[in-house]
């Protein structure tokens, strides 16, 4: 029997529905890269967002800038070993920042009540291992929220933009289509996630981390530079295969509203 109904949305968590601006990683790879000597700014620090964490690591401390810091100041190249001491300052820093950082981006709870109304399926994925999820988690719950499945980067081998997890999420909820589902995130690489699933997928601007600032901040932009901003923000999304784009999470039950009209 053809089922033309939206079955599962995917959502990213940090800069998605929590976190607005996906502060907390930032401000923790800023600490540890200053801990050992090697000061990087917010823009370097994002640079990767959306991958497991490790990874991100790893390809901040191989960008241009970062190594030749990194030679100069250590008289060699960085190593694996060097990014494995690196990760092990990750977690417990963000551990102790990341509740702070699990409320909800304004629109998130009222989006998921327009969406379980409809009963379609909800879950969460993040870069984030399964140590600060497992923290994540009774924070949302507090909140009013439990996703159906929750996955962190710990349960892949390869990462985004790889779709191994959206994969684990469609057979834990019994999902065939991803044509018939919706990725929902504000990083490249998790917007390629959901492409490569084959899912309908929409891109977070304004909350997440291509913007990167606070809500505060947000707010205090004229109408003027929030169209510059979303204008750049967009054409980046929508080069990777998004097919909607939205300011924030409020803004998603009309993206659904018209997904739902052209699922075939």
């Amino acid at each position: 029997m053809k089922n033309n109904k939206i079955e599962a949305i995917v959502f990213d968590l940090a800069g998605t529905l929590i976190d607005f601006g996906s502060l907390a990683p930032s401000k923790v790879l800023i600490h540890i890269f200053n801990k050992i000597g090697i000061p990087i700014s917010r823009k370097e620090a994002i640079g990767p967002m959306g991958i497991e964490k490790r990874a991100h690591i790893s390809q901040l401390i191989n960008t241009k800038k970062i190594n030749l810091q990194w030679k100069k100041k250590y008289k060699k190249k960085p190593s694996k070993n060097d990014i494995d001491k690196l990760f092990k300052l990750f977690n417990p820093e963000l551990k102790k920042i990341i509740k702070k950082h699990s409320k909800f981006i304004s629109g998130s709870k009222r989006t998921i009540e327009f969406i379980k109304k409809k009963k379609i399926k909800i879950a969460t994925n993040t870069g984030y291992s399964d140590d600060i999820l497992k923290t994540i988690l009774p924070e949302l719950k507090k909140q009013g929220f439990t996703p159906d499945i929750s996955y962190s980067s710990s349960h892949t081998r390869i990462g985004r933009p790889s779709a191994e997890i959206i994969y684990k999420i469609f057979s834990e909820l019994n999902i065939t289509k991803g044509s018939n589902c919706i990725k929902v995130d504000d990083t490249i690489p998790g917007l390629l996630e959901g492409v490569n699933a084959g899912m309908w997928v929409v891109g977070v601007i304004f909350s997440g981390n291509e913007f990167g600032k606070t809500e505060v901040e947000f707010n205090k932009l004229s109408f003027k530079d929030k169209t510059k901003f979303r204008k750049k923000i967009k054409k980046k999304f929508e080069k990777v295969g998004a097919h909607y784009v939205i300011d924030t999470i409020k803004d998603l039950p009309k993206i659904i509203k018209i997904i739902q009209t052209r699922i075939k």
